[in-house]
């Protein structure tokens, strides 16, 4: 299918942009899109968070319901992610997983860093992306840029205030952290030559 699904969760404040993109509830998101008049191509959850109890009979048309009982092993975002997975998504962009409970956050980046790789995490101010060996573009857009290796790692940082070249760093490294493009330059550019390192990217103060 080669199309973005926006995955909008109780915790989102504002829905992503995102061109041609099809949108999808997880829980209480249903009560977000709803809102915005947005019918979702599904409804994923236990459906707990949800404002008033679930009534099929009142959802839009065209909008299928995923329901499963409270106690599972897997989160409700998984649930959905994996639903997204199957029907031929590309990318999923999992709204409101960077705001919430911590446990939640916690949970969403293993999601990314461990099961789903092509996964963005985003809010409204800040987002997460996994990078794995090759060349990748960050943009001036971002204040903030930050690197956390997940395993040891080899990476090359261009066109940024500051930059490496081949600099081996471990899952223990922190000081990749708060780094921005480069003045003058629109774009940077962050090469992994090996290993698999976390990208956040916030305009946080």
């Amino acid at each position: 299918m080669n199309k973005p699904l926006i995955l909008v969760t109780p915790t989102a404040t504002a829905l992503p942009q995102w061109e041609d993109a099809d949108y999808a509830a997880v829980d209480g998101g249903l009560d977000i899109l709803g809102a915005a008049g947005i019918t979702p191509v599904f409804a994923c959850g236990d459906f707990d968070s949800l404002k008033q109890p679930l009534q099929p009979d009142s959802l839009p048309v065209g909008c299928r319901i995923l329901s499963f009982p409270a106690e599972k092993n897997e989160s409700d975002s998984q649930l959905a992610i994996e639903e997204g997975i199957r029907l031929g998504y590309a990318p999923i962009i999992l709204a409101g997983s960077l705001s919430g409970r911590i446990d939640h956050t916690l949970a969403n980046i293993r999601l990314l860093s461990w099961s789903y790789p092509d996964l963005i995490l985003q809010d409204d101010h800040q987002q997460m992306r996994l990078l794995q060996p090759g060349s990748h573009t960050v943009s001036s857009d971002w204040k903030h840029i930050s690197l956390f290796a997940l395993e040891p790692s080899c990476i090359t940082l261009e066109n940024m205030k500051y930059p490496l070249s081949r600099r081996n760093i471990t899952p223990a490294d922190i000081y990749t952290l708060s780094n921005e493009v480069a003045e003058g330059h629109r774009e940077g550019t962050i090469v992994v030559h090996s290993g698999k390192v976390l990208l956040a990217e916030s305009n946080l103060p």
